[in-house]
């Protein structure tokens, strides 16, 4: 250790030099310290996860005035952002973020309020002056979540959290409460499991769904339209994108609160699906005792099949992904978007640009290709679909009638400049458009890449061109580039027999991506079951849920909710 000599200066007076070498002897080994290496020692003191306070930072502050000022967040902000970049999903959060909102400064506030935020979850504490803030902050670090987000959550019981809130809040009777409504039933449905669900009391199971089911059916009163094939604004698209429009600013853009109608009817079924569909008795066991006696309809074997679909929860996929530890898993890991990739529509279609950074991120609200595949699920019928429920009571508040298996394989076209788009139209007729043969080029040979409609009104033709497997249209355009995109189906041939036949034509509106599909029969002897719209939005991109309708001049039609999952093939 170095000596040190009193200093002898002629213009420092001896009781100056006293009080300083005093001082100095009085000091503590931590002040002595470089400033590099006391950051260090307090970034390692912070609390492992999850992060619930900064409680031993703060106590070391507390140790002497020197060390308050060196590390306190206004002088030292480096230290709690790195402690941020460490403890968070930064990915996500840097993709949807303002160049301001990557300073030292900005994350280490935001540091400070994560933190808050989880000690009340941690406490389950429920206070009115935090609790939209608390929402939308839970909200937001699930979208932008790659896992290490979701383990801080679900650490300090956000599930248990969430669903306080949900029996506490959702019974609102103010259009005023509509948005955390809408925030606590959207975090339900990204942090509830499977398992969770089941272990509901049965009191509190149908608590939540009476609370619930006011915003999945409610729809006023208004004529509904003749038959049309491709729907883009169709009767329920005016009411289903409606929700609560107060939002806040967030790392330089707009976000309103989720759809409370989408969030509503992804739960519901959540909750439902805990509870499998009863195979009636009566059935034939297997197809071929069906075929025996001449039955075309559904067997146990099917029902059996299609109880095993179910919507899938994020939840259970985070601890499914924990889980997974073998080097075929991880391959497959690596292969897929990333967990919060999955939900950038989702947050593209709430959010809305301020024009604060210029570099920014498009904001895309649905991606060309998601709708490719085969989707099963089921739908429930409403008890009184043309009643006009009040949407904050219990009013007409009855349970679905029924849940039915339903599916299809979809196929997307897309249109390209310079071709112009099939015009916007709220309700064409059913023959209006038509999907043609391949076009025919100048030369007289097959174009490869090209299909077209026909409009059937002015005969006049509009070029699209299928979307491929890998993401480019046939011709090898960038799909994120398409002006329009029409989808085509049908009910996959294995499903036909039991669950019957059916086409299906239909339209993405790329502003907000609704998604608006015409279901028809295929067969005229199964005319009796008339034309169905669907109209929803995807969650996380494998979950396609919202409304239904059946479409009728004559008596009045029946409607619903729906949902349906993307399976592997």
């Amino acid at each position: 250790m170095a000596v040190f000599s009193r200093p002898s200066q002629p213009y420092l007076s001896q009781p100056h030099l006293d009080s300083c070498w005093s001082q100095y002897n009085m000091s503590s080994h931590l002040e002595r310290i470089p400033l590099d290496v006391l950051v260090q020692i307090a970034f390692f003191s912070a609390e492992p996860t999850p992060l619930t306070s900064l409680d031993s930072i703060f106590q070391l502050l507390l140790t002497s005035r020197t060390l308050y000022r060196l590390l306190s967040i206004r002088t030292c902000p480096q230290l709690y952002a790195d402690i941020f970049r460490v403890t968070f999903d930064l990915s996500a959060y840097l993709r949807k973020s303002g160049q301001y909102a990557r300073t030292t400064s900005y994350l280490a506030k935001e540091l400070q309020r994560r933190a808050s935020l989880l000690r009340r979850i941690r406490l389950r504490q429920v206070i009115n002056e935090h609790l939209l803030s608390d929402l939308w902050g839970t909200y937001l670090m699930l979208l932008e979540s790659d896992s290490l987000n979701e383990m801080h959550l679900h650490s300090v019981g956000v599930s248990d959290w969430i669903l306080g809130i949900l029996e506490a809040c959702c019974l609102a009777t103010e259009p005023s409460d509509q948005q955390i409504a809408a925030l606590a039933i959207a975090v339900a449905s990204l942090v509830l499991s499977r398992s969770g669900i089941s272990a509901l009391r049965p009191e509190v199971y149908n608590r939540i769904l009476d609370s619930i089911r006011p915003f999945t059916t409610h729809m006023p009163q208004e004529p509904v339209h003749g038959n049309y094939m491709l729907p883009t604004q169709a009767a329920l698209s005016h009411h289903i994108g409606q929700g609560p429009r107060e939002g806040i600013v967030h790392n330089g853009l707009a976000v309103f609160p989720p759809n409370l109608s989408s969030s509503s009817i992804f739960l519901t079924f959540a909750l439902k699906e805990a509870i499998p569909l009863q195979v009636p008795p009566h059935l034939p066991a297997t197809r071929a005792e069906a075929m025996a006696v001449g039955n075309d309809g559904p067997t146990k074997e099917d029902f059996l099949a299609v109880t095993a679909t179910r919507t899938p929860l994020l939840a259970d996929s985070f601890r499914q992904s924990q889980c997974r530890e073998s080097v075929s898993d991880l391959s497959r890991e690596q292969r897929r978007p990333s967990r919060s990739t999955v939900h950038d529509e989702d947050f593209h279609r709430v959010a809305r640009r301020l024009d604060l950074f210029p570099c920014a991120l498009e904001l895309v609200a649905y991606l060309p290709g998601l709708l490719a595949g085969t989707w099963e699920g089921s739908y429930m019928v409403a008890p009184s679909f043309r009643a006009a429920a009040h949407p904050f009571g219990t009013e007409g508040n009855d349970d679905f009638l029924c849940r039915q298996p339903i599916q299809f394989q979809l196929e997307e076209y897309l249109s390209f400049a310079p071709w112009l788009p099939l015009p916007i139209d709220s309700h064409p007729s059913t023959e209006r458009h038509r999907l043609q043969n391949p076009s025919i080029g100048k030369d007289g040979e097959q174009a490869s890449h090209a299909v077209q409609f026909v409009d059937g009104n002015t005969g006049k033709f509009y070029h699209y061109e299928p979307l491929r497997l890998s993401g480019v249209s046939k011709s090898g355009r960038n799909a994120r580039r398409a002006l329009d995109v029409v989808i085509i189906g049908e009910t996959p041939r294995r499903f036909q027999v039991a669950w019957g036949a059916y086409k299906y034509i239909g339209r993405v509106r790329l502003s907000d991506g609704l998604i608006s599909l015409t279901r028809r029969p295929l067969a005229a002897s199964e005319d009796g079951s008339g034309i169905w719209v669907f109209e929803g939005y995807l969650h996380s991109r494998s979950t396609f849920v919202g409304r239904w309708n059946s479409l009728s001049t004559d008596e009045p039609g029946i409607g619903g909710i729906f949902s349906v999952s993307k399976t592997a093939d």
